[in-house]
């Protein structure tokens, strides 16, 4: 991993991310116009052009796809995850600018409570640190706590990946798999989630993303194996990766209430009430969306088929279960 780090490392140092910010909100038209075109292939290619065309056969595609979102994954989650741990838990945050610690009284109420000032601090000269809390990784808010170096990089990668990853609809469409309402409606919510996210102040942003990476670095390689032919050996696994996809949306919709409560009620939380809202929304319907979900598909008793079908699928038993956020 040494090798990685490093080619990341001069990655993240070659990126102006300040003009990437600035890129992303002159370009909000970017995600519309994706979900624009990724309904049409919901709703009319799958439709008009499909009907009455036989299948395509994108299996080897398919295995490359599920191995690759794998493997992003979990090189996002293997970095990302450490510096959320140290930002709960670390007595003083590394890696912060001295210069923009060095006048409290223009900090935020989150930054405020959340600061560690030197015996001999002096205003405009000495830095302060900032402790590492639950409350300092939900409510504070500054670029270079996760929006900087390797865990920045990987995030930014992260909000684009969104829009990318709508192939996995492209795979089902062209193989004439069902593609229901959870699959595409997810798709199309996490991306203009992210996006605008990415141009808000979101002081929990690196939660949602290294549960994110998590979970997709584990069922994404379940796609794989199942894509290899080995669908059987992993299906008893389908209902563990459902569980934590629904545990992801607690998760989620207990932090959005959070900031939010913070931020309108409490001592202040650095984030646009609207972005925590839509989280919230966001979350509550997903999880409302996979529960039924997981219910459906391994709780509830179905009858047993007169006859005996076949499901051609490189996840024979997670063809809708292919989404987190």
């Amino acid at each position: 991993m040494e090798i990685l780090t490093q080619h990341l490392q001069a990655m993240a140092d070659a990126v102006d991310f300040p003009l990437m910010d600035r890129w992303l909100e002159d370009h909000v038209d970017v995600p519309i116009v994706a979900t624009a075109f990724y309904l049409f292939l919901v709703h009319v290619v799958r439709d008009s052009y499909m009907k009455g065309r036989p299948a395509y056969h994108l299996r080897g595609l398919n295995i490359m796809w599920n191995l690759f979102l794998s493997f992003f994954s979990f090189v996002g989650a293997y970095y990302c995850v450490p510096r959320l741990y140290e930002i709960v838990t670390a007595p003083v945050i590394s890696g912060l600018e001295p210069s923009s610690l060095r006048y409290v009284a223009n900090m935020t109420a989150a930054m405020r409570r959340n600061i560690v000032i030197p015996d001999d601090f002096r205003e405009g000269v000495d830095a302060v640190g900032v402790r590492g809390s639950l409350d300092t990784s939900l409510c504070v808010y500054k670029d270079d706590v996760y929006r900087r170096n390797i865990s920045g990089l990987l995030c930014l990668a992260f909000m684009f990946s969104k829009i990318p990853e709508m192939f996995d609809t492209a795979f089902l469409v062209f193989q004439k798999k069902p593609v229901i309402f959870l699959h595409w409606y997810h798709h199309v919510t996490v991306m203009l989630y992210c996006w605008h996210a990415w141009i808000s102040p979101t002081s929990s942003g690196l939660w949602f993303v290294c549960m994110n990476f998590s979970v997709h670095a584990i069922m994404y390689f379940y796609y794989f194996i199942a894509a290899c032919g080995y669908g059987k050996l992993v299906r008893p696994f389908a209902p563990l990766i459902t569980f934590l996809q629904i545990a992801q949306m607690v998760v989620g919709s207990a932090i959005a209430v959070y900031v939010y409560y913070m931020d309108q009620f409490g001592d202040g939380c650095d984030c646009r009430s609207s972005n925590a809202k839509l989280a919230l929304m966001m979350y509550i319907s997903y999880f409302v969306l996979f529960s039924q979900f997981f219910r459906n598909r391994y709780i509830k008793k179905k009858p047993k088929p007169s006859v005996p079908s076949t499901i051609s699928s490189a996840a024979p038993s997670l063809s809708a279960d292919k989404k987190t956020q």
